[in-house]
């Protein structure tokens, strides 16, 4: 199975020091821009399951990318992003106080810290990974497109990898990214990685 993981386009807090979970904004209108983008380029790819995480930012990309490829859109709440709880929208350099010691744990330990009132990074990477074994049951020698979050894709590719949890910086996810990953039973290749080679005619302002 070959599997083409996209992050969603841009929000008005893309770029910014915000830490960003499911606050479920739209995608702006870079955002919309680089969606479609996405959809050009991946128009002709063959797809046999588009599938998608429930918030909008991630939906309209996929519908971008659906409405391309004459695809339904199935949405998977395991692909949602991390759960960050009472850090949801907060800026991050501006914590308040009693918040500076879960920081200084996440920036130590950010694979098994749990973000306060939210989830810790292996709980995503679990539940991510189950959507992957369902995806390849399904599809074993299929191809298929996921359209999901930063987090939940790095921490994603932490486990296809064997890396721990808290190496999920290795793997740069960038807004309407394209990574792909080639499943079989003899294992896992990286086909390409953070591909976001069709936006290169996208102005930030235009």
């Amino acid at each position: 199975m070959r599997v083409t993981l996209v992050r969603h386009g841009a929000t008005r807090l893309s770029g910014q020091p915000v830490m960003l979970g499911r606050l479920d904004l739209p995608l702006s209108p870079l955002g919309e821009r680089q969606a479609v983008a996405t959809a050009q380029h991946l128009q002709d790819r063959p797809c046999d399951a588009l599938w998608c995480s429930p918030l909008a930012r991630a939906r309209m990309t996929a519908d971008a990318i659906g409405e391309a490829m004459g695809q339904p859109v199935v949405v998977d709440r395991r692909l949602i992003e991390v759960d960050v709880g009472r850090v949801d929208g907060m800026h991050i350099p501006s914590l308040p106080d009693e918040l500076l010691p879960w920081r200084a744990r996440w920036q130590e330990k950010p694979g098994t810290t749990r973000f306060p009132g939210g989830e810790t990074l292996t709980e995503v990477s679990a539940r991510t990974w189950r959507a992957l074994e369902d995806l390849y049951d399904l599809y074993p020698d299929g191809d298929v497109i996921v359209v999901s979050h930063m987090f939940a894709i790095s921490t994603l590719l932490t486990r296809v990898f064997s890396l721990k949890v808290g190496k999920f910086r290795t793997f740069a996810i960038d807004p309407c990214s394209i990574t792909t990953v080639q499943i079989d039973p003899k294992g896992f290749r990286l086909l390409g990685s953070n591909d976001t080679c069709h936006l290169a005619g996208i102005r930030v302002g235009g």
